[in-house]
């Protein structure tokens, strides 16, 4: 996959595209899919760990890309995955309660959010309180999740290299 990263990356560079910024992954062990197992109380670790493999793997393809050529393109890797895990571990911070627990559900494992029967009967649940959420569903982030992520990148270098 990061092999693949680095060819398309190449490819827009040869349009002429200047700077180009590609963000590695979010802690996937943190997503409400993979927490439900543990009541939504811990990421798993196993996950994590091949999401941070994978993220080195593009660090060093973006890093050899950028010796390679010589400042024609800048090549920018977004770190997700700290700004995920730093939001996710100081919820509070962010006014954000139950930080691994979804706001919408499925009544049943055979539902999802947003499901409807042939009635048009809704068969999901919402939290009372979404801006308090940090995931909406079993993999997306509210628009109050996204935003603690964006505040955290607001202090990296990745996102500073991508205004200028």
């Amino acid at each position: 996959m990061v092999n693949q990263t680095a060819t398309n990356l190449l490819r827009i560079q040869s349009l002429g595209v200047k700077k180009i910024v590609v963000n590695g992954l979010q802690p996937l062990g943190c997503l409400p899919e993979t927490t439900a197992s543990s009541s939504f109380q811990k990421c798993n670790s196993t996950f994590n760990d091949l999401v941070l493999l994978h993220n080195n793997l593009l660090n060093q393809a973006v890093t050899k890309l950028n010796q390679e050529t010589k400042n024609q393109t800048t090549f920018i890797v977004l770190d997700l995955y700290d700004s995920f895990l730093s939001v996710l571990n100081h919820p509070s911070s962010n006014n954000i309660k139950d930080a691994l627990e979804p706001c919408c559900v499925g009544i049943s494992s055979q539902y999802f959010c947003g499901s409807v029967d042939e009635n048009n009967v809704k068969k999901y649940k919402v939290c009372d309180n979404p801006k308090s959420a940090f995931f909406w569903d079993l993999l997306h982030p509210t628009q109050a999740g996204w935003l603690a992520v964006y505040n955290e990148l607001q202090t990296t270098k990745a996102l500073q290299q991508i205004r200028y």
